[in-house]
C-alpha cells in the first residue's frame, strides 16, 4: 500500500490568520488548501475531502459550527478530522464543539508548537485508520473468495 499525501484544509475568514496558520505548519509533509469562509469551505470539502480540517467558528455566513454539522451528518464526509481553532475560548464554545463532532479545540492565540503537535498526531491516527481500513477491506476479500 503507498502512503498518499494528507490533505488539510484550514478554514477561516481573516486573510492574517490564515498566513500565520499556514507558516506554522509549512514544516508538516501534507497539501495544504485554503477557504476563507464557510460557504468555500464546504465547496473544498466535497470535491477534495481533506483528512483534517483546521476550523474557525467565528465567521460571516456559515459559521464553523454550522460547518462541521454538515460535515458530521454527512456519510461521504462524517470520517474527516475536525480541529476547532478559534478565538472563542468558554468552556460551553468548546463543549458545543466536541459534541458536534472535532476531535480537538485550540484557542486563538495558538502556540506555534502546540498546534503543529496536535496536527501531527491527528495525521498519524488518519493514517493510522486508513492503514486499517484497508487491511479490513483486503481481509473481507479474501473472505469472499
Amino acid at each position: 500500500m503507498t502512503h498518499k499525501e494528507n490533505t488539510v484544509l484550514l478554514v477561516d475568514d481573516n486573510p492574517m490568520n490564515l498566513q500565520v496558520l499556514f507558516q506554522t505548519l509549512s514544516e508538516i509533509e501534507a497539501r495544504f488548501l485554503i477557504a476563507k469562509n464557510g460557504e468555500m469551505a464546504l465547496d473544498i470539502i466535497a470535491e477534495s475531502k481533506p483528512d483534517l480540517i483546521l476550523l474557525d467558528i467565528n465567521m460571516p455566513g456559515i459559521d464553523g459550527y454550522e460547518v462541521c454539522s454538515q460535515i458530521k451528518n454527512n456519510p461521504d464526509t462524517e470520517d474527516i478530522t475536525i480541529i476547532f481553532l478559534s478565538a472563542l475560548g468558554e468552556v460551553g464554545d468548546k463543549v458545543k464543539g466536541f459534541e458536534l463532532g472535532a476531535v480537538d479545540y485550540i484557542t486563538k492565540p495558538f502556540q506555534a508548537d502546540e498546534i503543529i503537535a496536535r496536527v501531527k498526531t491527528q495525521l498519524a491516527l488518519c493514517n493510522l485508520r486508513t492503514q486499517a481500513q484497508h487491511q479490513t477491506d483486503i481481509l473481507k476479500h479474501k473472505a469472499d473468495v
